[in-house]
């Protein structure tokens, strides 16, 4: 069946396509539906889409294509409250942005949050331009090929890395040749005995053209807030995201990634990414790194001389940041220190449990919990803000064990810690293990679902609603009222901590609450009243903030609500 081709393509013999790539947002579609009213604001990082970079290098170098353009609905979310609807929203912001008439329209689907916004996406696109071929990527498209070929709207998917796969796709479509590539597949092919092989991994990365900056609103990108964190010097940073390596041999039960990158790793020559890093300096005055590897720290030696390399390069005030966490089990002292002297401010370790039974039996990760506690106490005796990452509601995991984790957290006196929930991503090996606890079906409303703050399902351990409500005390007991900053009066250095989550999150009524502490702390009596003040109009003008004030108002002792109150009535 492979060997089908259709009429539009056929027509487009020996022709150089214009590509149109789609960026989606990955926040959850009902935060985006209701911040068309404007009472609410979709809060979403803007990140460099790196896939989608990537594979417009690419295709530069080694085919013939016409214009490449990306239509980039994440740059735009802010403006949504300008627009009558989603729909209004996708089409508008499509003729306003693109200025020719694409053949390829090739969405990257990496989250399954996206997959509600690509349906409506995809949908619109093609009633304004119904004779493009859309072809879908990504790491959720990955791992549900067979669903997204049922949309009709859907002609091919790629399975697996992208830039070999893709380029040889615009070869054959440019000449009219019958679409037949490892990791292309087709609503034919799942009608056919024998599916296609996955596609080809780029065994040497230095083959890839560096990302193709140009096609991004560059400079909006370099100057957002993006995944950094705005703590002290990092707010005047220039930020970009850069990917050293590909891959994890590790075998974590709740990650996906190795379904497109694989398991092998594959690095890039350290020279290779020297240039990359002097050429977003020269080009863009980029000075914060952000390396979204899965596994930056796999190879110490080769680390230690990147970065050695790196900090001769005199970038004034660099600075590297790791949101995606390193991993607690590559580091040692040597590569900490090589990190903070290349300016790590900041370091982020992903543990994700406190139980030695959970990492050992349930995750598979087995992150040495012992050796975490040692690496952040020597991190925090160099100065560095020490974040660690958690996770709550494993398949089979007890309360008690959540709790462990929480008890753990408290104990290790990181700076911050970020309680996230269990979300089953496709693909993973936790996904199959809820479908098969019947906890969950295996269908787009999980998928779109995925989401770390919440999920909509129950396991015997623990109710959606219960989980919620323990990680959301937990970060709001660790991390605000019980900070080891402010408990330990170094009230200038939670100050930056509080003020990162207000900034993003004006609502948060405990950040604010735990800056009238550190205030008060620090003597200063009318910065804490003018922040009073402001709690209260919250209060008194904001759902979310409300909502947690009645929730939570337990924490917040010593708050006088009837004294700011008259406070705002006089003033």
């Amino acid at each position: 069946m492979r060997d089908k081709i259709s009429t539009d393509i056929q027509k487009s013999y020996n022709k150089k396509p214009n590509v149109l790539f789609i960026n989606l947002p990955s926040v959850p579609f009902k935060s985006i539906l209701e911040s068309f009213d404007g009472t609410a604001r979709v809060v979403q990082p803007l990140s460099m889409p790196m896939g989608i970079l990537y594979l417009s290098s690419y295709i530069k170098k080694y085919n013939r294509v016409e214009r490449v353009a990306i239509l980039d609905y994440v740059l735009h979310l802010a403006e949504i409250p300008n627009y009558r609807d989603v729909n209004d929203y996708i089409s508008k912001i499509a003729k306003k942005n693109i200025d020719f008439v694409p053949d390829v329209l090739a969405f990257s689907l990496i989250f399954s949050t996206s997959q509600p916004f690509f349906d409506a996406s995809v949908s619109v696109l093609k009633n304004i331009w119904p004779k493009a071929t859309v072809i879908v990527g990504g790491v959720h498209a990955t791992n549900c090929a067979k669903q997204l070929l049922q949309n009709k709207n859907v002609d091919f998917v790629i399975k697996g890395e992208g830039e070999m796969t893709f380029s040889e796709f615009i070869g054959q479509y440019s000449y009219a040749k019958p679409i037949c590539v490892d990791g292309i597949y087709s609503k034919e092919d799942f009608c056919s005995a024998t599916l296609p092989k996955l596609s080809k991994h780029v065994e040497n990365l230095d083959s890839i053209p560096f990302p193709d900056w140009g096609i991004i609103d560059m400079e909006s990108y370099v100057n957002a807030r993006g995944r950094k964190k705005n703590i002290g010097s990092s707010m005047d940073r220039r930020i970009a995201t850069i990917m050293t390596s590909r891959g994890c041999p590790f075998r974590c039960t709740f990650c996906s990634s190795h379904t497109v990158h694989g398991r092998k790793m594959r690095f890039r020559s350290v020279d290779n990414v020297i240039e990359e890093i002097k050429l977003l300096y020269k080009l863009y005055g980029v000075n914060l790194f952000i390396p979204e590897d899965d596994l930056f720290t796999a190879n110490r030696n080769r680390v230690i001389s990147l970065l050695a390399i790196l900090g001769e390069l005199q970038i004034p005030n660099i600075e590297l940041q790791f949101p995606n966490a390193l991993s607690v089990n590559t580091l040692d002292t040597r590569v900490l220190d090589a990190l903070i002297s290349t300016g790590m401010r900041i370091a982020s370790l992903a543990i994700e449990s406190g139980s030695e039974y959970v990492q050992k039996y349930i995750i598979k990760k087995n992150c040495k919990l012992n050796k975490a506690k040692e690496l952040v106490a020597y991190l925090k005796n160099k100065g560095i803000i020490v974040r660690c990452y958690y996770i709550l509601g494993f398949p089979h995991e007890t309360k008690e064990q959540m709790l462990e984790t929480i008890k753990y957290a408290k104990e290790l006196e990181a700076d911050w810690s970020l309680f996230n929930i269990a979300v089953p991503l496709i693909g993973s090996e936790m996904y199959d293990q809820f479908v098969q606890m019947g906890c969950i079906r295996d269908n787009i409303d999980i998928w779109s679902e995925a989401f770390y703050q919440e999920r909509a399902f129950d396991t015997p351990e623990v109710t959606a609603v219960e989980l919620k409500k323990i990680a959301y005390r937990a970060n709001l007991e660790v991390n605000f009222i019980n900070n080891v900053n402010l408990i330990n009066g170094n009230f200038n250095r939670a100050l930056e901590l509080f003020n990162d989550i207000v900034t993003t999150y004006p609502f948060h009524i405990i950040g604010w609450y735990c800056m009238v502490k550190c205030y008060e702390g620090l003597g200063d009596e009318e910065q804490a009243l003018q922040i009073k003040k402001k709690i209260r109009v919250l209060i008194e003008s904001d759902k979310r903030t409300s909502e947690i004030f009645d929730n939570y108002k337990d924490l917040m002792q010593g708050f006088n609500v009837e004294r700011t109150y008259t406070v705002n009535k006089h003033h």
